[in-house]
């Protein structure tokens, strides 16, 4: 209005100031205006001879008719407009009585309180099927649980504590399969929302990938992220997807397409963690070649779990007859039921420390050296057993034989603890894994010597064996024992030697305090490092902070060295997250719910992210039977 007012008074005459005094006196006009219009009227319970009462809002109050339910504007809070409604509304009333108009004003009031307690229960009823939904994802449990156990069992308590009143509230939560059902979809897309939000607002990603087939036939494709978000890294499930064919390029695409379509940028990506099958790291067209064509800069990491498991596999042909042998014996007592609950009766009589066998398994993280631990101390037992009813007894009468396997049961129990270590806890950087890995190699190169000299401490069952049967061992079985523990020691030179290679110039990261150390990056970094190394403040927080933890609190002083350091610590150096997710796929998609949606009750099961659920259920209204709703 000011600037087509200016302009109507520049149009008749050009002066300036003219304008301007024009502009002035409208603006005070308009305030004036404002000012005769902020007058608030407020409420007299006279009005109530009228028929009215109000809204009872301090800020904004309004009258309210208690016949007809119609809120008027705060100007008409005055007798002869309030009058002037009951007479054109309600010409027949206007002569009631006080008491009367007394009487509807209670009728409201009722009503109001019984409206209200009605959507706050409906409001709890709906807060309260969440919370149990979320409890059933949680617990990998079928959804029709919530309908057939959870909500009988929550009605008997009531009932059995607060009686027959609270029972009908109880009812009111809606709980039915499809209800179940739809929370849980809602909680699973408001926490996919959230990671996918935190990984585009995170400088660096990192993903870990792998499929594996569920009950029902079907390929799934798990891929989990590691994103730096709150000065601190988390990791996540990113995506479950079902896959026709787990070729390269239908893995890729899935990830590809889902990374674009959440506006991810892949250029953020500094690291990708696989197995070693062909499809993921194969040379000419594997999902890690894919990949580098979308970011040259991806640094590809071959799980640490898998080199370990294959490091393992290398075993000369001895050895590997025991253990081939012990396998078949246990398999024989385990595989069969009768078999099983004999042997347990028979240990029992025996008074044996142990009742049963461990049945051997090729999945990486069941030890072997759990199973041959447990045959070598129930050697007796099992030899005894299986007398005259098969062949396998006289292994456990030879020396040699026994020798050989208390001496695997040993190397499989280490190999183990290693294992353990590389599935890791949250958050484990690869050189931690190489810090332990170089760790044990060494460890063999101490071994082998113990062995070749007749120090046999290094290893407890196959020492306690020599003891206490007076046993002496064979310079065969010596030399085929530091046989086995240096090529164990140069697989691992073989598996690992080239990333600890590539990583040992990046030793700086895990102690930017020693002298003379190089980034390698640029002078700039170098200046930066240096700068770093002489401050004592820094010097002593570095040490009560988990290392990723403190590359992030320096980005602001030190940017060069800190994202390098962060683009090495990002990665993942298993892909152990997708095997134990794969782990609670088995529990969730059983034979009973082979036609289970996976994604969404796997990711509920699996992320980190607390749920705010009130935030969910906004704008939401539930019905006061779950079967309608």
């Amino acid at each position: 209005m000011d600037k087509w007012l200016k302009k109507s008074v520049i149009g008749v005459d050009d002066d300036e100031s003219a304008a301007s005094q024009v502009i002035e006196k409208a603006s005070q006009s308009n305030a004036n205006q404002s000012k005769r219009r902020k007058v608030v009227r407020k409420y007299d319970d006279t009005y109530l001879k009228m028929g009215f009462t109000w809204n009872e809002d301090e800020k904004d109050p309004r009258p309210l008719c208690v016949i007809c339910y119609e809120q008027l504007a705060n100007e008409s809070m005055r007798p002869n407009k309030l009058l002037r409604h009951a007479e054109a509304k309600h010409p027949e009333l206007t002569s009631k009585p006080l008491d009367f108009f007394k009487r509807m004003l209670t009728n409201l009031k009722t009503g109001r309180s019984v409206l209200q307690r009605y959507t706050s229960v409906n409001e709890k009823s709906l807060y309260v099927s969440y919370l149990i939904s979320l409890r059933i994802a949680r617990a990998g449990k079928p959804y029709t649980i919530g309908e057939t156990l959870v909500l009988p069992a929550i009605k008997d308590t009531v009932k059995a504590f607060f009686g027959d009143k609270g029972v009908k509230e109880i009812e009111s939560i809606p709980l039915s399969n499809n209800t179940v059902t739809r929370r849980i979809d809602e909680m699973s897309q408001w926490v996919e929302n959230r990671v996918v939000e935190r990984v585009i607002e995170s400088p660096f990603f990192s993903l870990q990938m792998d499929e594996s087939t569920d009950v029902e036939g079907l390929c799934q494709l798990l891929v989990f992220v590691r994103y730096v978000w709150n000065s601190e890294t988390h990791e996540d499930m990113l995506l479950c997807e079902p896959i026709s064919r787990s070729t390269s390029e239908e893995i890729f695409n899935t990830v590809d397409t889902y990374i674009t379509t959440k506006g991810i940028d892949w250029h953020k990506c500094v690291g990708i963690c696989t197995d070693g099958a062909r499809a993921m790291c194969g040379r000419n067209s594997s999902v890690v070649t894919r990949t580098l064509k979308r970011n040259p800069n991806v640094l590809w990491t071959h799980c640490s779990l898998h080199r370990a498991a294959l490091v393992s596999k290398h075993i000369s042909e001895n050895l590997k007859n025991v253990l081939y042998i012990s396998v078949k014996m246990v398999n024989f007592v385990k595989s069969k039921p009768l078999q099983s609950r004999l042997f347990e009766k028979f240990c029992e009589e025996m008074g044996s420390n142990h009742k049963t066998l461990l049945l051997h398994t090729e999945i990486r993280w069941l030890s072997r050296g759990k199973v041959l631990t447990r045959l070598a101390e129930l050697r007796e037992e099992v030899a005894m057993f299986l007398e005259g009813k098969c062949d396998f007894a006289k292994y456990l009468r030879d020396e040699e034989f026994v020798l050989r396997l208390t001496y695997l049961a040993d190397i499989f129990s280490k190999l183990n603890e290693l294992n353990l270590y590389l599935q890791g806890t949250e958050g484990i950087s690869i050189f931690g894994v190489h810090d332990k890995i170089r760790g044990f190699m060494k460890k063999l190169a101490l071994w082998k010597n113990c062995i070749n000299n007749q120090n046999y401490d290094c290893f407890e069952t196959f020492q306690t064996f020599i003891i206490e049967n007076e046993v002496e061992v064979g310079d065969g079985i010596v030399s085929e024992i530091s046989e086995h523990l240096n090529k164990l020691k140069e697989s691992f030179e073989f598996y690992f030697h080239e990333e600890m290679k590539v990583l040992q110039q990046k030793r700086w990261i895990i102690d930017p305090f020693q002298s003379d150390m190089t980034t390698g990056i640029s002078t700039k970094a170098d200046e930066e490092l240096i700068d770093l190394s002489e401050d004592s403040s820094l010097k002593m927080n570095f040490s009560t902070k988990k290392l990723a933890q403190f590359w992030l609190s320096l980005q602001p002083l030190y940017p060069l060295i800190s994202a390098e350091a962060l683009k090495a610590l990002m990665p993942f150096s298993s892909s152990y997250k997708c095997e134990s997710g794969f782990s609670t796929m088995v529990g969730i998609k059983s034979k009973f719910r082979n036609k289970l949606q996976l994604s969404n009750s796997l990711r509920l099961k699996l992320s980190n992210i607390d749920i705010n659920v009130k935030f969910i259920m906004e704008n939401k209204q539930a019905h006061p039977s779950h079967r309608s709703y």
